[in-house]
């Protein structure tokens, strides 16, 4: 049964406008765009700052209409929130990059508001995004600090062969997670 909400009585928990927006109730969006709004626009213009922020807000509402049920209540909804549309204006900034000629830093700096370097630390930090600690740990330990296995396997008290069998899987999953993105454009 649909809860009927207006102006005078609002959502008063972010767990309870997230389950509306669950729910797709209408009132949840509208209280949605109302309260988080600004926040989310701020967060798209910080992330894509030569881009047409209204249409990735908009793409950023809408997946929060979308997935708002995959919402866990570990950490508040206003951050999940511009997560989201964190992540949205970093895509919208991936798929103009890829649009740049070849030597078009100029043209990469105008739409990401970053240079080369800056947007590639972003790309490097969007990949590693959701790989548990430990695999992040020992990538990041092997291919960007060069740490060797045997290092790794004396700081961590295991062996060489565990260690090369962790980076092994750790990379298996990157490798996933990068084909699913890629395929999810």
């Amino acid at each position: 049964m649909s809860r009927e909400v207006n102006a005078m009585q609002p959502y008063h928990t972010e767990q309870e406008l997230a389950a509306a927006l669950a729910r797709r109730e209408e009132a949840a969006a509208e209280q949605l765009v109302r309260e988080y709004g600004g926040l989310l626009n701020a967060v798209v213009r910080w992330h894509a700052p030569g881009l047409d922020a209204d249409d990735i807000l908009a793409d950023a509402l809408l997946a929060i209409w979308q997935n708002a049920g995959r919402f866990d209540g570990r950490r508040s909804f206003k951050a999940w929130a511009a997560a989201v549309a964190r992540y949205r204006a970093i895509d919208a900034v991936r798929r103009a990059a890829r649009t740049c000629l070849a030597g078009g830093t100029q043209e990469l700096e105008r739409i990401a508001g970053h240079t080369p370097d800056e947007y590639f630390a972003l790309e490097l930090e969007d990949m590693f995004r959701g790989l548990p600690d430990e695999d992040r740990a020992l990538l990041l330990g092997r291919y960007f600090y060069g740490s060797t296995p045997a290092q790794q396997a004396a700081a961590r008290g295991i062996s060489v062969g565990a260690v090369n069998t962790r980076v092994a899987r750790a990379r298996q999953r990157l490798a996933r997670r990068l084909r699913e993105r890629s395929e999810g454009e």
